[in-house]
């Protein structure tokens, strides 16, 4: 018997790289928590029973926008009052559309804002990318 696949939501491409390590490993979380997301809803389960995958994904997508928050603002970017004020706005939507899907048992609407998201997020980085590779900070390291 053939075993059937299920696409990912989100595949990852070259494309997406930024160049810079950490933001390139923040997006591939990123997507790998939506993708799991999507695979357990292809699997039958509705949002209310994947609220803590929903919630990881929460916490991981603020904790990425503090990390290019906090290198917009050691550049000092003139881009960095505009990321807050949007990222803000990401997250205020991200609970709208998780309320949504949970009042209306539909796990596909909280997949589509997040869809949605990653596209705007790549497109956003065209703008922030150039700022972002100037940085020269050093991160954590074990060896």
């Amino acid at each position: 018997m053939e075993k059937l696949t299920k696409p990912l939501y989100i595949v990852w491409q070259d494309a997406f790289q930024q160049g810079e390590p950490i933001i390139d490993e923040h997006h591939r979380g990123a997507v790998a928590i939506i993708n799991s997301l999507h695979y357990f809803i292809q699997q039958g389960y509705g949002l209310r029973d994947l609220m803590p995958t929903v919630n990881v994904l929460k916490s991981y997508l603020n904790f990425h926008f503090k990390t290019e928050e906090g290198i917009l603002h050691a550049l000092e970017s003139p881009l960095l009052k505009q990321y807050r004020l949007d990222e803000a706005k990401i997250m205020d939507e991200f609970d709208i559309q998780c309320r949504l899907g949970l009042r209306d048992n539909e796990p596909q609407i909280l997949l589509l804002f997040l869809k949605d998201w990653w596209q705007n997020h790549l497109k956003l980085h065209k703008k922030i990318t150039p700022f972002l590779q100037k940085w020269e900070g050093d991160y954590c390291r074990t060896s």
